[in-house]
């Protein structure tokens, strides 16, 4: 079986434990309404119904209501998934053969390095299994999307070169 954990950090770098979203709309944190704060999401293999073995860490920024809360809105959704909608399936020449030159890509989301130690501590004292796997997880989410970026740009470079060298062709 598998599990998920979600967590926030707040700008304090205290890491609490919040429920999973109901219908995308998560739990509201009154004493931290208006914050800023690093959402992570901890996916884990569970053995006899506890977490056994961390497999992947999602993290976003988000900024909370006035009331602590957060809704995850299909526009959000939209946003978080720019690169992937305007790069993920795109060839240097379809970006060089668009009307408008493309846009630069969006840089990822990634936890500052105090946000990982606190994290870290986190999950220390809270749960050592997941604790193990931690800084092998992070840091290869990180890097992962460092280099999906970096792909992204280096599309975007060689579709402009295409785009004109097309153009001076014209």
């Amino acid at each position: 079986m598998s599990g998920t954990r979600w967590l926030y950090i707040n700008k304090e770098l205290k890491v609490i434990k919040i429920p999973s979203p109901k219908n995308h709309i998560y739990k509201p944190i009154k004493e931290w309404a208006g914050q800023e704060v690093l959402k992570i999401l901890l996916f884990y293999k569970t053995k006899d119904r506890k977490p056994s073995k961390l497999l992947m860490i999602e993290f976003d920024r988000i900024t909370l209501d006035s009331n602590g809360g957060y809704q995850l809105t299909d526009e959000l959704v939209h946003e978080a998934m720019y690169n992937f909608l305007e790069f993920g399936f795109s060839t240097t020449e379809e970006l060089a053969q668009r009307d408008s030159p493309p846009a630069i890509p969006r840089a990822p989301i990634l936890p500052k390095p105090e946000e990982k130690k606190a994290l870290y501590n986190y999950l220390q004292n809270q749960n050592k299994t997941l604790f193990m796997d931690a800084p092998y997880i992070l840091e290869s989410r990180i890097n992962a999307l460092n280099q999906i970026y970096k792909e992204n740009l280096d599309l975007v470079k060689q579709s402009q070169k295409l785009r004109k060298k097309i153009e001076g062709n014209s």
